[in-house]
């Protein structure tokens, strides 16, 4: 057969082409004909068939969204706790404390005193798990959840009419009751006294060394009476309501959490970001990938995928039936940058861990793939043709 004066086999190739042209276009294929990265955007955001429920849900970046998200951020130390009032708890006796106490008397001769010294050293006193203390001639006495200067009166008035114008100092040698523990990454976890102005977690962070992680790395996770709340050590440093008080029998974690974000498809730089900042924004995140691709990027098709809280999808309007019931579904959050207001709603999207940041490609990319594979192919069988007249002759 002469390939050359074979009009039935062009005539296929032109119908094979045009066909494969069409296709191209629609974009229906693109994706099982052409080599790609990631999906395009009609498959992100192509119906599902007849019947199939999607397993994901969209949701376009719109100042709506920027208010749910807002709205259901994740709760601080502030949030949670409140500002708190060191007056409420500080330097009160609690169980297992350790006191001292000092009686003086009026005169030489009395219970308490001697000619030589008028006063008696009691203690080591620990307060007994129903909050007690003993004191001689005076008795039992209750002392946790008072003040020292409480304890003090309640000591001198049991010993009126026993001891000669008693006198009493209450001092706490070992605070057990009015501590918090400091665990994970600081440089010495253990056991710390609150002093008696009241501390602030900064303070009690200080006292415990300091994290052991740089503060943009470093999450605070404060535990308070089956409470919890959870904070960037950056974002405490550097928001004065974020650096509530302690309490005593706080706990007070540290973890070294560094939070990154993940980016591909068609930006200048693909792969994984560590955020630079305790709050990073999808322009920043953006910013810090290069920017889209002039020549690929399809600027109506800017995904950001995570795992969000059903909260939030049912703020904005979706039904109950098509979220997850683990608490938190898959969702696409789509931006069209082609707009301009776009980059301001990008500057108020908050990124969080773990999120992926995917562009696709242009259409036009997807049809300068397919048209470089058409040369290829063409150029293939004008040498098949070739070599065929040739093997002819």
């Amino acid at each position: 057969m002469e390939f050359g004066e074979n009009d039935t086999f062009a005539r296929g190739i032109r119908m094979l082409a045009g066909a494969l042209v069409a296709l191209a276009l629609s974009g229906c294929a693109t994706s099982a004909l052409l080599p790609a990265e990631g999906p395009s955007a009609a498959t992100i955001l192509g119906e599902t068939p007849s019947g199939k429920e999607r397993d994901y849900a969209i949701v376009t970046v719109d100042s709506a969204t920027i208010g749910a998200l807002r709205r259901f951020e994740p709760l601080g130390l502030r949030k949670v706790f409140g500002r708190g009032n060191p007056e409420l708890y500080r330097n009160r006796i609690g169980i297992g404390d350790v006191l001292h106490v000092t009686i003086w008397e009026a005169a030489e001769s009395g219970l308490f005193s001697t000619p030589e010294n008028k006063r008696t050293e009691i203690g080591p006193l620990q307060v007994d798990k129903a909050g007690r203390i003993t004191i001689p001639f005076a008795g039992t006495i209750r002392a946790a959840g008072l003040t020292p200067m409480q304890l003090q009166n309640r000591i001198a008035s049991a010993l009126k009419g026993k001891a000669i114008s008693p006198q009493v100092l209450v001092s706490i040698r070992k605070n057990v009751a009015n501590s918090v523990v400091v665990n994970g990454d600081v440089r010495n976890p253990g056991q710390y006294a609150l002093s008696l102005k009241g501390d602030h977690i900064l303070d009690v962070i200080a006292r415990a060394g300091g994290a052991a992680a740089p503060a943009r790395e470093t999450m605070v996770t404060l535990i308070r009476s089956g409470k919890r709340g959870v904070q960037n050590l950056k974002r405490i440093i550097q928001t004065p309501s974020e650096n509530v008080f302690v309490q005593p029998g706080d706990q007070i974690y540290l973890s070294h959490n560094p939070q990154t974000f993940t980016a591909f498809g068609a930006v200048t730089k693909t792969g994984e970001y560590p955020f630079d900042s305790d709050r990073v924004s999808l322009l920043e995140a953006l910013a810090r990938t290069g920017g889209l691709l002039d020549n690929r990027a399809n600027a109506r098709g800017v995904f950001l995928f995570r795992y969000e809280d059903n909260r939030v999808l049912r703020a904005l309007g979706h039904p109950a039936a098509s979220l997850s019931p683990t608490g938190r579904t898959p969702t696409v959050y789509v931006l069209d940058m082609s707009k301009p207001q776009a980059y301001f709603l990008a500057q108020r999207f908050v990124m969080r861990d773990d999120d992926v940041i995917y562009v696709a490609n242009a259409i036009g990319t997807e049809l300068q793939k397919f048209l470089d594979l058409l040369n290829a192919g063409t150029a293939a069988i004008r040498g098949t043709v070739t070599t065929g007249k040739t093997l002819g002759n």
